[in-house]
């Protein structure tokens, strides 16, 4: 099997080694790190195909012996930096909204909120996929549009809580894909 992602020191061959040598059914495992494969002679009695294919998925999870992917991680840290991002654009909203509730309007708040806001809105998502798709960034567009210019603060509070709602979204995602992986592991 070949691993791209996966970077094969010696201590990620010994560990894939030893992992699958212990394993019933495996007659002799040998590691090539310079291309990043795995041969597995197996018992076809003891093992099907399907079993040795996912055992051997398992280790597209290892990266210097952790086990979960480097882009599971990745996607996990992002997402904890949109939340925390998230957790204060609804902190400055609601100063914002309060200030504005006790009669003392505070415009270099409001401002500074809705750039913040925007900026929390606009820094989540996927790269790759393009962010301008994103739920979040739709509604701030059709909002501003929508509410125009004097209305910027709840351009920000649409657009927060639908950042928010997507938040949720891929938190549920990621723990999934969590649960996939380890349900994967634990044969």
């Amino acid at each position: 099997m070949y691993y791209p992602d996966l970077k094969m020191s010696p201590n990620i061959c010994r560990q894939i080694t030893y992992s699958l040598s212990a394993r019933q059914g495996i007659i002799s495992v040998r590691t090539e790190p310079r291309i990043s494969t795995v041969v597995v002679y197996y018992d076809q009695a003891a093992l099907s195909f399907d079993q040795v294919i996912r055992i051997l998925s398992v280790f597209e999870l290892y990266d210097d012996g952790q086990l979960l992917s480097r882009d599971f991680w990745q996607q996990s840290a992002s997402l904890r930096r949109a939340v925390q991002r998230s957790a204060v654009s609804g902190v400055l909203l609601t100063m914002s909204y309060a200030t504005h509730f006790l009669q003392h309007p505070n415009a270099l708040l409001d401002v500074f909120t809705t750039i913040f806001t925007g900026y929390t809105v606009l820094s989540h998502g996927d790269r790759k996929q393009g962010r301008i798709r994103h739920p979040d960034i739709i509604t701030a567009f059709i909002t501003s549009f929508a509410l125009g210019p004097t209305k910027m603060t709840e351009v920000a509070l649409t657009s927060w809580i639908v950042n928010a709602l997507e938040l949720i979204q891929d938190y549920h995602q990621l723990n999934e894909r969590q649960q996939k992986m380890l349900t994967q592991t634990a044969f």
